[in-house]
């Protein structure tokens, strides 16, 4: 914001803003399944589920019909279907609700972002546990390549 004066009078003028990104790690566009509690007013537990519309080492983005308040601390179950049958990973993780948002693109679902210390990776068998460490070393190679 600066102040121009012409002639005795006195305007401000607004300088455009520049966006800030406040994101620490790269987001990672992912459809996966999501489960999340929190606790409510008078000790009341609440849940939901949704799909995620991004991921990254420590936040996701979560489209639902059940958002969290802001600023709640949820518990973010998020499940990774493998390519090979029914093996699954699953990341969890307690995070903060950093924005609400209602009406997502014109439908009538809403979203939430969150963002915590980190994911913990739990696998169903030791052959899941290798798949997930090679898409993660194969997605740090992409990023060393780009970045």
């Amino acid at each position: 914001m600066s102040l121009l004066k012409s002639k005795g009078r006195s305007s401000i003028a607004h300088e455009p803003e520049t966006p800030v990104e406040r994101r620490k790690g790269i987001r990672y566009r992912l459809n996966a399944s999501a489960m999340f509690r929190w606790n409510g007013p008078e000790d009341g537990q609440y849940q939901g589920e949704g799909v995620t519309r991004d991921l990254s080492v420590a936040g996701a983005y979560v489209v639902t019909a059940t958002c969290p308040p802001p600023n709640a601390v949820v518990q973010v179950e998020v499940f990774l279907p493998l390519s090979e049958g029914g093996m699954r990973a699953m990341m969890k993780a307690d995070m903060v609700v950093l924005r609400v948002e209602h009406e997502v693109a014109g439908n009538k679902w809403s979203g939430f972002s969150a963002v915590g210390e980190g994911f913990s990776l739990q696998t169903t068998s030791e052959r899941a546990s290798r798949i997930v460490a090679g898409l993660i070393e194969h997605s740090e190679a992409s990023v060393d390549e780009t970045g």
